[in-house]
């Protein structure tokens, strides 16, 4: 035992040893002991804070954090507070002002659902229609705006909601209705002139930008006010454009009766003396624009040759059939001299139609300048997506769409082919048809295996050709190894082998497509498929466009070709309604076959010819014509059917073509 624990030892007992006295001494006698109260104990004050005016000050000093948080520790201490919606409140208005309005978003919403509807209600209901506005949520926000002119009329502040309205209404793409809205904010006497001003340039680049329908319904909502004649006059100018000239006058002469003393008045002027002016047109002449001299005057002749036939139909005494006029202007080939043309048989001839260009370079202003004249024009020209220029453009070629909807459909459809390799010249026509190509095999659930390009100067194809079956790069030699012990004998015969000339074998090529597609000439094509043949890629099928349709292709291809396919926009052996007296005709005329551009040219006229013997008393205008184009039914022509589809383009499923011996022949 330590000295320390022994000190305590002795400590306990001496303690213990009075303790038990103390027991003795009082255990005999009873006494009563009156203790004294022992006093109660008060209670710490706690500090009572009040967050929510601490966050109200903060909001004031702008120290927006601290706010934040103050709200927040008070909605935490008293989530059934009496301040609640005001702190909810709060907290939202900060983060609409400071941008961020997804988190304002769900506050507002809370907190406009606990309001009674008073003028605080109003408010907030007012900043969720912002909100929304800001998030891009038009609809919502168009909703909410309309729920708070239901709710809230006698407080003030509509104006602001007729202008979000309408901002609402113009990005849902709405403009009538947004005209609609902003209307009520120029009748309003709070609106103040300069921003009345403001409102009033928003309205008129509505009534530009406006389609001819969206102003109709826009003439509705401002008949009464002094919006009406730029409507109007944006009217007339739109029913100018599509030639819908009775349409045009009366809107024209509307704001002459409106506006007699405004600089309206002076423009209605020119529009209506413009409808004249289209009134004059003569339905009996037909204009014409053809490259007839320059580097593109064979093709324009051909057009002219299958033109001047046709005409003839007109000249054949048949009932019913106007006396027509056929003027022709030379383009050269160029766009400016085109254009020129153009404004001349439009405005001094009075053409009722235009034929034409024929050059894709060419036809682009042509058209637009038509369009904007209001004469039907009929282009020749491939260009791609030329009808989008207005609805006076129409088209009548082969397009490349029709070429190899018809040839893909036909090879995949129904020989069942699936698997093609391109082999295109890297010039434009080339890299147009291979991309078409692809994508039109793909989007039907085919591949393309193999794709090469070639110079098209070139006559010597041998590269591209061997890349394309895996004939130009080294092969790898086989990785495996004879670890069989030879016999005797066989080591022997080895042996004998190694002292021989060794011949090696050319590598055989890769097939892995059904078919090839070139899209070139029909004179290149036919040295490309003997060297193809050259090569060992045979057992596929040649597939190509209509620059095939040449008796080059059987000349120089000969054998190497058979079996080939291909679209052509004409054929003298198609068997089409009209092709036996429309060949027959030909030959005496021009001591020749026609051609497709001498077929699509005679099948223009032919179509103008029938829709005049059916409607020719119907047809006093421009916009007449038009309208019979657009709605014309199947036309049989010497291309084959035909009809105008609803962006203005001919349609037509080209015959295929195949070569069979020496000739070619429709593919069954």
């Amino acid at each position: 035992m330590t000295a320390s624990r022994a000190r305590f030892f002795r400590k306990a007992v001496a303690t213990l040893t009075v303790v038990m006295a103390f027991f003795v001494l009082f255990s005999c006698e009873r006494k009563v002991i009156i203790k004294e109260p022992l006093p109660k104990e008060v209670p710490e004050e706690k500090e009572v804070i009040d967050h929510f005016a601490m966050a109200e000050g903060y909001w004031r000093q702008r120290d927006y954090d601290k706010a934040l948080a103050a709200y927040d520790r008070y909605l935490e201490e008293f989530p059934t507070g009496d301040k609640v919606r005001d702190a909810l409140a709060g907290k939202a208005t900060i983060y609409y002002d400071g941008n961020q309005y997804e988190e304002a978003l769900p506050l507002f919403l809370d907190v406009v659902n606990e309001y009674p509807l008073n003028e605080k209600r109003a408010e907030i209901h007012l900043l969720i229609v912002r909100t929304y506005f800001h998030l891009k949520q038009y609809s919502e926000s168009r909703l909410s705006a309309l729920r708070w002119l239901e709710l809230h009329k006698d407080y003030p502040r509509k104006e602001e909601v007729f202008l979000l309205l309408g901002q609402n209404l113009k990005e849902l793409g709405h403009p009538p209705r947004a005209l609609y809205w902003w209307l009520k904010l120029l009748e309003s006497p709070l609106i103040p002139r300069e921003q009345k001003d403001d409102i009033r340039y928003q309205l008129f680049d509505l009534i530009y930008e406006a389609t001819e329908e969206e102003l109709e319904e826009m003439a509705t909502y401002a008949k009464d006010s002094s919006l009406i004649p730029a409507i109007d006059y944006q009217l007339a100018l739109s029913y100018l454009k599509s030639d819908e000239l009775e349409e045009a006058r009366e809107a024209a002469t509307e704001i002459v009766r409106l506006a007699p003393e405004q600089g309206w008045a002076a423009r209605a002027e020119e529009v209506l003396e413009k409808i004249e002016e289209r009134l004059k047109v003569n339905p009996n002449v037909i204009g014409c624009l053809l490259p007839m001299s320059g580097p593109f005057a064979i093709y324009g002749q051909e057009v002219l040759n299958g033109l001047e036939l046709g005409l003839d139909i007109f000249r054949e005494g048949n009932e019913g059939l106007p006396s027509i006029e056929f003027v022709i202007r030379d383009t050269k080939g160029d766009p400016t001299i085109a254009i020129e043309a153009m404004i001349e048989l439009a405005e001094e001839e009075k053409a009722i139609v235009i034929i034409g260009p024929l050059i894709s370079k060419v036809a682009e202003g042509v058209v637009e300048e038509a369009q904007a004249l209001g004469i039907p024009i009929i282009s020749l020209s491939q260009s791609e997506g030329i009808t989008s220029k207005g609805e006076m453009v129409f088209q009548n070629c082969l397009t490349p769409e029709d070429q190899l909807r018809s040839l893909i459909d036909k090879v995949m459809g129904e020989m069942g082919s699936k698997r093609f390799a391109i082999l295109y010249p890297a010039n434009a026509y080339g890299r147009y048809f291979m991309d078409r190509l692809w994508d039109k095999v793909e989007s039907q659930g085919g591949m393309i295996t193999a794709v090469e390009s070639y110079d098209p100067r070139d006559t010597d194809f041998a590269t591209p050709i061997k890349k394309m079956v895996g004939l130009f790069y080294p092969r790898p030699e086989s990785d495996t190894v004879e670890q069989e012990r030879e016999e005797p004998e066989q080591a022997e015969e080895a042996e004998l082998e190694e002292e021989e000339e060794v011949i090696q074998e050319a590598p055989e090529p890769i097939i892995d497509f059904d078919a090839i597609f070139i899209p070139d000439s029909s004179k290149r094509v036919a040295l490309i498929a003997s060297q193809l043949a050259y090569y060992d890629v045979v057992g596929v099928r040649l597939l190509g466009t209509n620059l095939w349709n040449s008796p080059e292709l059987i000349e120089i291809g000969g054998e190497y070709v058979r079996g080939a396919l291909f679209p052509a926009g004409f054929f003298p052996g198609s068997g089409y309604r009209g092709v036996d007296s429309f060949v027959a005709q030909y030959k005496t005329n021009f001591g020749r076959e026609p051609g497709l551009l001498a077929a699509i040219g005679y099948d223009t006229i032919s179509i103008i010819k029938e829709i005049l013997k059916e409607k020719g008393d119907n047809i006093k205008t421009r916009g007449d014509l038009r309208l019979a184009l657009a709605t014309s039914e199947d036309f049989d022509g010497v291309t084959g059917p035909m009809v105008f589809d609803e962006d203005r383009m001919a349609k037509r499923d080209p015959l295929l073509l195949t070569v069979i011996g020496r000739h070619f022949l429709p593919m069954p």
